[in-house]
């Protein structure tokens, strides 16, 4: 299969880079670092503030296919803020400093170094994770390129993610920017909804599938959207990510896509990660997090509380 994803921008009116859609394609997915939260912390909420290695994707606008992401993230509890240093590929040497959160239809403007401009779009929380999307604008050696960073990370590292050694269904939440054709109407701006993670740690595969809700910037009507893959690889250092052998699926066509993500927790209680998925519909590109033990209250901070 191409490694290649076809992504909508975050087509919100404070971010001028985007267009409707651009190419991507990314490469090997990045270690990841996890930590234990300590006990008694409560629900919804990140004990400390985190400090790790990240993952993620990377969708530029309207340029050649980007590398998968390597990154820094920090990140505190009192405004839920974020600070992403970028290692390598076309972001290297940028960093994004978030002084509040988004989310839900504030869309924060960030200060960055090494690029013009920087907004934290999504973001979702969970006891042990954190999965943020940042347009960075103008970074490049001619500063002219704008792209779409999605990444994910824990705590800093104290202890190592204990697989299960079966089966086992994670829900949560997804955010993403997104466009789609449906019914001849074209539909474009920010998609959320619900996600389920099936995973079979014997055998060291992920299924996906994503159910929400997309609603159009300019004219404020929705759509029901879908999207999923199948057979993605889990490793035994708790990372997940997209192979060869990866099927995706959008708006119930196939389609291409990109995935990158890991587990969290000291006994793998939550998984986060980043996604892109493509084809002559539209695209997404976003955030989720979900748990092995999902009430809807015990997993992830709701809006408006990040």
């Amino acid at each position: 299969m191409s490694r290649a994803v076809i992504v909508s921008c975050f087509a919100l009116t404070l971010i001028s880079a985007c267009s409707d859609e651009g190419a991507a394609g990314f490469g090997n997915p990045p270690t990841h670092a996890t930590s234990a939260q300590p006990s008694g912390a409560p629900a919804n909420t990140l004990p400390q503030s985190g400090q790790g290695n990240s993952g993620g994707v990377l969708a530029r606008d309207g340029q050649d296919p980007a590398a998968g992401l390597e990154a820094t993230m920090a990140y505190n509890t009192s405004d839920i803020g974020a600070r992403v240093d970028f290692h390598n590929g076309p972001l290297v040497g940028v960093s994004i400093q978030c002084d509040r959160a988004g989310g839900g239809a504030v869309v924060p403007e960030c200060a960055a170094a090494n690029a013009k401009s920087a907004y934290l779009v999504n973001e979702l929380r969970g006891v042990h994770s954190y999965a943020g999307a940042f347009a960075v604008n103008g970074y490049g050696p001619d500063q002219n390129q704008n792209g779409f960073a999605t990444v994910h990370s824990g705590p800093a590292a104290t202890e190592r993610v204990n697989l299960p050694g079966s089966s086992v269904t994670y829900t949560g939440q997804f955010q993403s920017g997104a466009s789609i054709t449906t019914g001849g109407t074209r539909y474009a701006g920010r998609a959320s909804g619900t996600t389920q993670l099936d995973v079979d740690f014997a055998a060291g595969q992920l299924s996906g599938q994503f159910n929400g809700t997309l609603r159009d910037d300019a004219t404020g009507q929705s759509t029901a959207l879908t999207a999923g893959f199948q057979n993605a690889a889990v490793d035994p250092n708790a990372r997940f990510f997209n192979t060869a052998d990866t099927g995706f699926e959008y708006g119930g066509q196939q389609a291409w896509g990109e995935l990158d993500g890991a587990f969290y927790g000291p006994n793998a209680e939550e998984a986060a990660g980043t996604f892109g998925f493509g084809n002559a519909l539209g695209g997404m590109s976003g955030v989720m997090i979900g748990c092995s033990e999902y009430t809807g209250t015990n997993c992830i901070a709701p809006t408006p509380r990040f």
